[in-house]
């Protein structure tokens, strides 16, 4: 199962960086320098809006079903029109609750309240496409959920690039921010339809699923499958309600909260743009994770292969930004007069990354346990500790507050979820490989440290020679080790 990971997190790695950071850096960052001011502020703080109420469309059926199709693939096409049912009926509370809650706090002009619609269909789309690649990944076919994962961005490279170019072409004003949502609604509509087409060529499942013959029949099943994702959804709940407050509470609470969300936003961008890593070891690894956990075999080699080289990743990335925190971001908003600013909260908010990271790896082994209880416990503890921190520190830190909050939040979070799987799956660390981690650490740090200070290189030089660096020294340390890759491919070649 060691060697099975290594080579999907490559193959996963090598599609996600390909594509995904063109449209982070290249459209996203575009739209935002190109939107007038606070209209992308506005923009993000919606989307967190509709990330928290995203629980009620998704109620835990994504892990619930990854879970169980992974450890009983045979019942996909028995349940699978049950579970649709159910995500659909879900999808239509989740537009109008959050729709509803929305208009009832009031203070949304009508523009927004229009915008903001368009995001949750949007999210509907991303969650609907979601919960089918898990069936894809829960029934192996792990190399073509890689190449699925990143097809969304690929289509909207090509629809918001041509959207940019377009009104570059036949307008001078501002770029309107509907128009880089509604192009997103287009590829993300496309990429559903071509991911439930591979599920169909890889099972039995109907082309058009007979949703009020299985709503009437089949609501027994239906109770009984809502009741077993409960758990997974309050897992959801708490992890989007402590990870999307900030934004929300720092637009909300501060006179000119559209302007600090901007802020917070630019360097949450480059957080979001670190996160698809760990996302993509986690939904490689629920699978993974389940099926050993049925099967009976030892999970603990894959945990820790899994930390050690999402750590090593994640602290050279988060070293290097921190470092050149000041010259990316002036890269990334060239022009802008708070700069200074727009770091500082930078320099705070990366640090998160590893936190998330490590969390990332030992939560989605709980999930597979169905360690749920315990979990929500910590999360919950996550949320009070984020919303005490927000309301303290916002009003006077204003973004830098935000990023604080964050950055405290996830690491309770992170040192939490390492409890929990040392606590239930007898993991250990040896004296050595604590100190493997230590010293990669300090000595990556050290490395960026002293590249800052040769002044006659230029920064992005210094940047790439830091990420290199930890490259080399992941290997020298032992962190990385693609022996047993090599050791699948000769076997292959044989």
């Amino acid at each position: 199962m060691r060697k099975l990971f290594l080579i999907n997190i490559l193959l996963l790695i090598l599609v996600n960086v390909l594509i995904k950071p063109f449209f982070i850096f290249g459209i996203d960052l575009t739209v935002q320098n190109r939107t007038e001011s606070g209209a992308y502020g506005l923009y993000f703080a919606l989307l967190n809006w509709a990330y928290l109420f995203q629980i009620i469309s998704d109620f835990g059926l994504q892990n619930f079903n990854a879970r169980h199709v992974s450890s009983a693939s045979h019942l996909l096409e028995k349940y699978f029109p049950s579970l649709l049912v159910i995500k659909i009926f879900l999808s239509f509370v989740y537009f109008f609750v959050a729709m509803a809650a929305a208009y009832g706090i009031g203070n949304y002009h009508i523009e927004a309240l229009w915008l903001l619609a368009v995001l949750l269909a949007n999210q509907i789309m991303v969650q609907m496409t979601l919960f089918l690649r898990t069936n894809i990944s829960g029934l192996g076919h792990y190399k073509i959920d890689s190449l699925l994962s990143a097809l969304d961005k690929l289509l909207m490279l090509f629809f918001c690039g041509f959207a940019l170019w377009w009104h570059d072409r036949t307008s001078t004003g501002v770029f309107p921010i509907i128009w880089f949502v509604l192009a997103q609604s287009l590829a993300l509509l496309m990429t559903m339809f071509v991911v439930y087409g591979v599920l169909r060529s890889k099972s039995q499942i109907p082309l058009r699923p007979k949703l009020l013959t299985n709503l009437k029949t089949g609501w027994p099943v239906i109770l009984v499958l809502f009741k077993k994702s409960l758990p997974f959804a309050v897992v959801i709940l708490l992890m989007s309600a402590y990870t999307r407050l900030d934004a929300i509470i720092l637009e909300r609470i501060l006179p000119d909260g559209d302007y600090h969300t901007d802020i917070f936003a630019g360097s949450y961008r480059l957080l979001d743009a670190l996160n698809m890593f760990g996302y993509l070891f986690a939904s490689l690894l629920l699978p993974m994770f389940s099926r050993q956990l049925a099967e009976g075999s030892d999970v603990r080699p894959l945990t820790l292969l899994s930390f050690r080289l999402i750590w090593a990743g994640s602290i050279t990335a988060c070293v290097s930004i921190y470092f050149h925190r000041q010259d990316i971001i002036a890269l990334m908003f060239n022009g802008k007069a708070d700069i200074v600013y727009r770091s500082d909260v930078c320099g705070v908010l990366i640090w998160s990354f590893v936190a998330i990271c490590v969390t990332y790896i030992f939560s989605t082994l709980l999930t597979a346990g169905a360690k749920m209880r315990s979990m929500n416990q910590i999360f919950l503890a996550g949320l009070c500790l984020d919303l005490i921190l927000d309301f303290t520190l916002i009003p006077t830190q204003k973004a830098i507050g935000a990023a604080h909050a964050a950055l405290c939040t996830q690491v309770f979070v992170a040192l939490g979820m390492v409890f929990l799987c040392f606590k239930y799956y007898k993991l250990q660390f040896t004296l050595a490989g604590f100190a493997r981690i230590v010293c990669f650490s300090l000595v990556i740090t050290l490395i960026a440290w002293y590249f800052i200070r040769l002044e006659e290189a230029a920064w992005h030089i210094q940047f790439v020679a830091t990420l290199l660096s930890g490259l080399v020294l992941a290997f020298i340390t032992g962190l990385i080790d693609l022996r047993p890759v090599l050791e699948l491919l000769k076997k292959n070649q044989a």
